[in-house]
């Protein structure tokens, strides 16, 4: 017996256009409207009741947390999935919207319904615990999924993320830094798992763009006093030409004032972020004058919330873009036809609202992102995002495929010693 559960049901027969390859004549900044009368949007609470298409119908299952801890998130994502609805010219493609209630046990609940749906492809859901609770029915059920999840630890064959990854973002800045000669790379780095994962993705890119990473620096994540971490860092001299401090707010302000204090300074060292740099005020922090960090296309991000705007009268949230291109990944999936796993993977992969990104088989993702640099008149782009993907990304070019271990600070060096297998 199917479980009931509090559903939108939305049978996709509209006009426009959503997601496109590189030989598409689509214009990403055309603008677009929603056409309301066209959308047929029922509440239903059990699943004997729907129509669900024909038998030639592609089925995708949108899992959300639309209540709970994280609604607000979810609410804002499922108003941009409406909006990609409203731009796709695909009769056969039927989206439902299934609540996780910001679970595990929720989401558990919603895979339940969603299978029972005959769903072919599952996108979402958002939070790490979310996706480790579906992933093995869904895989034993062979139904991909698409989730949103930053977390690397539970992406794997068949389930894998359309967010931002930390290990994207580190990729592109540390690409950045050595295009523009720098070779040498420190980072504090807060002591948990996340901080982990960034130690790891940040050798890698140093790694792949043939530089050293010399320091890196772990702190509590709720510190505020990095006195004692900075000294130990400075002693023995700087050692070092780039910072990464992947951190926002006041947090962000503390590292940086006190590098500053202790002469660690532009243009001699470049400072530089992650995208939840993005979320401070930065004009008037003059020891990050001349900063930089990876982003989104600014163009893109502009323009997808302006469109949001006029239609629902609010700001998205940051992680709604990637709702509205999860949809329109799957409209391309069930055009395409054939394979679904191959058509997510394509290596040259797709431009979206969110601008160029692409899907790899072991569940992580590429975005092309933007640099943008820190002055005093606020941010400016100073390498745009590529358009496009051409091939697979470079692996391990450093010199004889392997890095010396960096200097560890704030943490007991022998738990990161077999994190990487080529670090000595």
């Amino acid at each position: 017996m199917l479980k009931k559960i509090g559903i939108f049901f939305v049978c996709v027969m509209l006009s426009g256009c959503s997601l496109w390859h590189r030989d598409s004549d689509y214009d990403p900044y055309r603008h677009y409207t929603v056409d309301k009368q066209t959308v047929n949007m029922t509440e239903m609470t059990d699943y004997s009741q729907v129509d669900l298409g024909n038998a030639g119908s592609f089925r995708v299952a949108m899992l959300l947390p639309l209540s709970g801890s994280a609604g607000s998130v979810g609410q804002s994502m499922k108003n941009a999935a409406m909006m990609a609805i409203g731009d796709i010219n695909n009769n056969n493609l039927v989206v439902q919207f299934y609540d996780t209630k910001s679970t595990g046990s929720g989401a558990r609940v919603a895979l339940e319904n969603a299978l029972n749906a005959g769903s072919n492809m599952i996108l979402g859901p958002l939070t790490s615990e979310e996706v480790s609770a579906i992933s093995t029915e869904a895989k034993n059920k062979g139904v991909p999924v698409v989730s949103f999840s930053t977390s690397p630890n539970v992406l794997q064959s068949g389930i894998y993320s359309l967010g931002l990854l930390n290990e994207n973002q580190i990729n592109r800045i540390i690409k950045y830094a050595a295009d523009n000669g720098r070779s040498r790379i420190a980072a504090v780095l807060p002591n948990n798992q996340s901080g982990e994962n960034m130690y790891r993705s940040l050798l890698k890119a140093a790694q792949n763009s043939g530089i050293q990473v010399v320091k890196v620096g772990f702190y509590a994540p709720t510190s505020m006093d990095f006195t004692g971490l900075v000294t130990q860092m400075k002693s023995g001299g700087v050692g070092f030409d780039a910072l990464l401090i992947p951190e926002t707010g006041n947090r962000l302000k503390a590292i940086s004032s006190m590098f500053s204090y202790y002469d660690v300074a532009a243009p001699e060292v470049l400072f530089m972020g992650t995208s939840v740099w993005d979320n401070s005020s930065l004009g008037k922090e003059t020891e990050l004058y001349g900063a930089a960090y990876p982003a989104m296309p600014l163009k893109n991000k502009n323009r997808f919330a302006e469109k949001y705007r006029d239609l629902f009268g609010s700001s998205p949230t940051g992680l709604s873009v990637f709702a509205y291109d999860a949809v329109a990944l799957a409209s391309m999936v069930a055009r395409q036809g054939g394979n679904i796993y191959e058509q997510i993977l394509r290596p040259e992969g797709y431009t979206g609202m969110s601008g160029a990104f692409r899907i790899f088989a072991d569940g992580t993702n590429e975005h092309g992102m933007d640099i943008l640099k820190v002055s005093s008149g606020g941010k400016y782009v100073a390498e745009y995002a590529p358009s496009q993907f051409y091939g697979y990304p470079a692996q391990n070019t450093a010199a004889g495929g392997y890095m010396q271990m960096p200097q560890i600070f704030g943490k007991n060096a022998a738990e990161l010693q077999n994190m990487i297998p080529n670090v000595q």
